[in-house]
């Protein structure tokens, strides 16, 4: 009976541990942040969600301003304390910017004004367009500022975070993007970083390369390499879950909101009219692309083993919050059929980036797991080890373990067999 039970035990706990291993169906959503027109009306931060990065709906129309009342070209990005950020431009392209603006929130719709940035360089004329870019050293900003007035002298700058609320910054270091380029965005590709401006002459999206953040730059792509023709601004670039790279542009001259699309960021599409109502209507704005099933909402825990013939209880992933708030993780098993009690997930404490653990259900005395709390883009895990057996004496079990990379999946699985076979042949010789 003893060999019988303990084998039903590390079945069991292989079972639950099978169950660990196994990433939860992971969403994405993509998050726009843009404005609508050069009117007061329309220089207002509005949010547009996405599950594939193409077909956008209106989440909110929020009316923030700022202290200005005026909000143009918002880039977000999302901190590590698990807030949304947008950095912008807080003048109207026809008054003189001497700052830009960086608000917060953790809704996506009720922002607050966090610091206003001065330009910090001699004689800045227009400060525009500011675009985040994360990199290892921390948290920068890509600001657009012209001394003359004219346009003809806009260069791209560097401002460095110094304070993890994003309040305090370095003075400015140029990029050696420029003069006479606007709207650069920034990604890195390997070592590669991969710059895209517009140059304000030609009216063209320009592509440069380099092995540093601060340069030298190369010039790879010149005057219409891409074949887009002139025209084009607003450069926003993200990465869609297949590894593709997607572009945004802003188009004007009544040629709308387009998008190209590259799989190296080298050769790209020619450029097509974004769907759903927003070519024509929305301005220069850019795209978060974030995880919604792991890390953003949060996974219920897998519960304890039941007893002699219970099975592990597990709750199912947390679903999306409608508008970024935290998503309820999963529920726990309940009563199993032969009578053997499963644990139910315990409530967990709310992660940074959203998630919340699983609700108590079921009648199993085992406490289940919870969700741990994470930071922005990482996986909120299954739970802790069981507390206490059942009352009818069966084995419990927890999971401890976080999630594993989807690569390693294979490998956890093949050591879990091959543990389970070799617990049942070492049973067998000891009856």
């Amino acid at each position: 009976m003893r060999v019988a039970h303990r084998t039903h035990f590390f079945l069991g706990t292989f079972l639950a541990l099978l169950a660990c291993a196994t990433p939860a169906g992971a969403a994405t959503r993509y998050v726009f942040t843009t404005f609508y027109g050069d009117a007061a009306a329309d220089e207002k931060l509005s949010v547009y969600t996405s599950t594939d990065g193409l077909a956008f709906k209106l989440l909110s129309d929020t009316g923030y301003g700022g202290p200005t009342g005026v909000l143009r070209d918002p880039s977000i990005m999302r901190h590590t304390d698990g807030k949304y950020y947008v950095a912008y431009t807080l003048q109207s392209w026809t008054t003189n910017s001497m700052n830009f603006g960086i608000a917060n929130n953790t809704d996506l719709e009720k922002w607050t004004f966090v610091v206003e940035v001065p330009a910090g360089v001699t004689n800045a004329h227009d400060t525009w367009a500011p675009e985040w870019f994360k990199d290892t050293d921390g948290v920068h900003l890509i600001v657009n500022i012209d001394t003359l007035g004219n346009d003809s002298d806009f260069r791209s700058y560097d401002f460095k975070a110094t304070s993890d609320d994003l309040k305090s910054w370095d003075p400015p270091v140029a990029l050696d993007i420029g003069p006479n380029n606007i709207d650069t965005f920034v990604v890195k590709s390997g070592a590669t970083y991969h710059a895209f401006s517009k140059n304000e002459t030609t009216k063209y999206i320009e592509h440069a390369t380099a092995s540093s953040f601060h340069g030298p730059w190369t010039w790879v792509g010149k005057n219409d390499w891409a074949g887009w023709g002139s025209g084009k601004e607003g450069i926003a670039l993200f990465q869609l879950d297949d590894g593709t790279w997607r572009m945004f542009l802003d188009c004007y001259g009544g040629c709308g909101f387009l998008y190209a699309d590259s799989a190296d960021l080298d050769a790209w599409t020619a450029t097509k009219t974004v769907p759903g109502g927003l070519s024509g209507t929305v301005r220069h704005g850019t795209v978060l692309r974030e995880e919604t099933g792991m890390g953003g909402t949060g996974t219920g825990g897998i519960g304890g083993i039941g007893g002699n013939a219970g099975a592990a209880g597990r709750g199912s992933s947390g679903g999306a919050g409608t508008t970024g708030s935290a998503g309820d993780g999963g529920r726990g098993g309940t009563l199993n059929a032969s009578g053997g009690a499963t644990a139910g997930g315990s409530a967990g404490s709310v992660p940074a980036s959203g998630g919340r653990g699983g609700n108590t259900s079921g009648a199993g005395t085992t406490n289940g797991g919870r969700a741990s709390a994470g930071t922005t883009g990482g996986v909120t895990s299954g739970g802790t080890t069981a507390a206490e057996p059942p009352a009818n004496g069966g084995e419990t079990s927890g999971c401890g373990c976080a999630l594993p990379r989807r690569e390693s999946r294979a490998a956890w699985l093949a050591a879990l067999g091959a543990a389970v076979l070799a617990l049942r042949r070492r049973g067998a010789l000891n009856r």
